[in-house]
């Protein structure tokens, strides 16, 4: 029995075979680059599950899945990312990460959106019109931890609707000297209208898409507009004035999962972030001393000084003592560094265990997020 990489750009099939002439197994490890606030970390993203029908419940996948965690921490990737099934992929320390948002509003109320009265040229998006719609969707994911960061090279079309296996349909918006404005994304639907990416560079532009959504399902007959996107969209805030109704799914042990492969790199890249945080939160801005962040990879040490965070060089000393001792398994961290879940929950869960009493300075770094990744960069 061995294991086969097969490297194609940015994914890696990963191939377990018997011998020569049976493949019983694979997968691919895809390479990609996410936001975590303002900072960027590698991303492994893990697709195409397969074991053949033949040799399912043999453990050959849960033989591939350990190796291909050590392939990826021994790559550098400090983070990985999937979709998975129930109840399978917690076995390999992934914990779910993502919550599942989407609201709807009534046609008949979308109707009362005005459209803008400048001339504004509007057209499917084409391939010419990627680099300025790229430029857009970083401008309005800077922040979002969880956002997949595009590369031209590789994000060339919007080709996944809000379902796996939905089509998708597009518009965009420019004024008269060219500049872009706004662009969305929908299910190719004859019965429904689902939004899966809409994003403007003011919102000034949010009643000319609603109106244009509104004529579309007016069209198709539709009694609702459903969007798929985080409750702290722009887009979203102003919707609320339309009448919005909300679905938000917190699932358990499914679809979108994470674990940390690489603990002190994670955290030397978050620190510019983790300041920012300090910063900006004015009861703790001037705490001066250490967090021990101990999971099953290791320890991290965070050493805090009046707003400033660095990883400290000591990390990896167990048998050092800190200003703030949390022990806590890796996945729970990773469910922190996205903001899933509040500090509070995570402290009072079992297997985790704090030494010292600055809950402030833990909600300071660990704050609760939307944390998203748009529909068209699922894998």
């Amino acid at each position: 029995m061995f294991i086969k990489t097969i490297d194609e750009g940015h994914h890696h099939k990963r191939e377990l075979w018997l011998d020569d002439k049976t493949r019983v197994a694979h997968l691919w490890v895809i390479d990609h680059t996410m936001r975590l606030g303002h900072v960027t970390v590698r991303m492994a993203g893990i697709g195409g599950v397969y074991t053949e029908r033949e040799h399912r419940r043999k453990g050959y996948m849960r033989h591939l899945f350990q190796d291909t965690l050590k392939y990826m921490t021994d790559k550098g990737y400090e983070v990985s990312m999937l979709f998975g099934i129930e109840n399978f992929y917690n076995k390999f320390g992934y914990a779910t990460a993502l919550p599942q948002y989407r609201f709807s509003l009534k046609t008949r109320d979308a109707e009362d959106a005005v459209a803008a009265d400048s001339d504004l040229v509007s057209h499917p998006v084409t391939a010419k019109d990627m680099v300025d719609v790229l430029a857009l969707y970083d401008r309005c994911n800077a922040e979002r931890t969880g956002s997949i960061v595009r590369s031209p090279d590789t994000f060339k079309a919007f080709r996944k609707g809000t379902n796996w296996d939905s089509r998708v349909e597009s518009r965009l918006w420019r004024d008269g000297t060219g500049k872009l404005l706004a662009y969305m994304v929908w299910d190719q639907d004859p019965k429904a209208v689902r939004v899966g990416e809409l994003h403007a560079a003011d919102a000034a532009m949010f009643p000319t898409l609603l109106h244009s959504l509104a004529q579309q399902a007016i069209e198709k007959r539709c009694e609702d507009i459903t969007f798929v996107m985080p409750p702290d969209h722009a887009f979203a805030e102003f919707a609320q004035r339309y009448g919005t109704r909300w679905t938000i799914v917190y699932p358990r042990y499914s679809d979108g999962m994470m674990r940390i492969l690489n603990q002190q790199p994670l955290f030397e890249k978050l620190a510019p972030e983790l300041s920012r945080r300090l910063e900006q939160a004015a009861a703790v801005r001037d705490w001066v001393g250490t967090l021990g962040l101990r999971t099953g990879l290791g320890t991290t040490v965070l050493a805090i000084d009046h707003g400033t965070v660095t990883v400290d060089s000591d990390s990896g000393d167990e048998d050092r003592t800190y200003d703030l001792d949390l022990s806590l398994p890796q996945w729970a961290l990773m469910q922190l560094v996205m903001g899933y879940r509040s500090v509070r929950d995570v402290v009072d869960s079992p297997g985790v265990k704090l030494v010292g009493e600055e809950d402030e300075l833990l909600n300071a770094l660990f704050p609760r997020q939307a944390p998203f990744v748009w529909p068209a960069d699922y894998f």
